[in-house]
């Protein structure tokens, strides 16, 4: 269940004031390296980019990445902070806007970091995730698991429950997980 929109009204205002979040740990960029393997060349895409820190691991893996995020300040973070060539960067809305927009057709690497958990219709989501990943790609997803933070922690409901986790790990031919503190990585195979 999201308990805060999904929408550019209610992200933008934090990214414009400065707002900025966990950031990609060398053991997360491990884990990504290992199930996703190296790039040569391939489209990647970043969904709920942010800053662009997963987008720029994607890179240096070889990947020819594209970040997007629906919030205009977080691109402009994005593009702020990369120092040479890397990611290319767009403001768009995966839930609604026209996937056909997108530069490519298809990708090797579909990801969503901390982005999942606050999708409301999250089967509409992963339907239009299959719709721009590749037949063999990957979906990398990471995101908090509810009930992970200890005990007293205000935050402790947020992630996402065993029924939302079931409905993002249904329907595909591979799941592998691992666990990182509080967050969980998947990848995903059609």
């Amino acid at each position: 269940m999201a308990t805060t929109p999904a929408t550019a009204d209610y992200w933008e205002p934090l990214w414009a004031d400065g707002r900025r979040y966990r950031e990609v740990t060398s053991t997360e960029a491990t884990l990504l390296a290992d199930h996703v393997g190296p790039g040569r060349g391939r489209p990647a895409l970043d969904i709920g980019t942010g800053e662009g820190s997963l987008a720029r691991h994607l890179d240096q893996l070889g990947y020819r990445t594209t970040g997007i995020d629906f919030a205009p300040s977080a691109i402009t973070a994005a593009r702020n902070t990369q120092q040479d060539e890397g990611p290319a960067w767009h403001l768009m809305d995966f839930t609604s806007d026209d996937l056909s927009t997108l530069p490519d057709p298809a990708y090797a690497v579909v990801a969503c970091r901390l982005v999942y958990r606050w999708m409301d219709d999250k089967a509409a989501f992963l339907d239009r995730v299959r719709q721009v990943l590749a037949p063999c790609g990957t979906f990398w997803v990471v995101t908090e698991l509810a009930g992970r933070r200890e005990a007293g922690d205000p935050y402790r409901h947020l992630g996402i429950d065993p029924v939302e986790a079931e409905i993002l790990t249904a329907g595909w031919s591979v799941v592998r997980a691992a666990d990182l503190d509080v967050l969980r990585c998947y990848a995903l195979r059609p």
